[in-house]
């Protein structure tokens, strides 16, 4: 079973009495640990289905499951936690705060969690390690 599934994910918006079928029966599915890019032009949904993939859209239908259970079913909080714990992505126009250095960056988000400030301090440097920016950290 995949980590992450996309199941005939459709989602239309209405604007002055008009439909926009933006994502038109997506299915998808994607491994634990898999490096995914999704591409395309302006308009085309990129982000409308990283919002829905994220559990911050629930407007749509299709159903997002993750190891086979569905989003759909999660309250806020539940929500909450899967977005701080179990997701992430980085936008094309992406914002960081400029006086920080990049490890401060990434401890912005990791400040929203549970873990310790020395936990935080070496998951903060572990990512960084992964994506080869360890030596940019400072």
């Amino acid at each position: 079973m995949a980590y992450l599934q996309l199941v005939d994910i459709k989602k239309t918006y209405h604007v002055d009495n008009q439909d926009f079928k933006v994502l038109k029966g997506i299915n998808l599915s994607f491994e634990r640990g898999e490096f995914v890019s999704i591409l395309g032009e302006s308009g085309g949904g990129k982000t409308t289905l990283m919002n829905i993939i994220a559990g911050l859209d629930s407007d749509y239908s299709g159903d997002v499951l993750i190891e086979g259970k569905s989003l759909k079913h999660d309250t806020t909080k539940q929500l909450d936690e899967y977005r701080r714990s179990t997701i992430g992505f980085i936008f094309q126009s992406f914002n960081l705060i400029s006086h920080l250095t990049v490890r401060e960056n990434v401890l912005v988000s990791l400040e929203m969690t549970t873990l310790s400030h020395k936990q935080q301090l070496e998951r903060a440097d572990e990512l960084l390690d992964k994506v080869g920016l360890a030596d940019h950290k400072n």
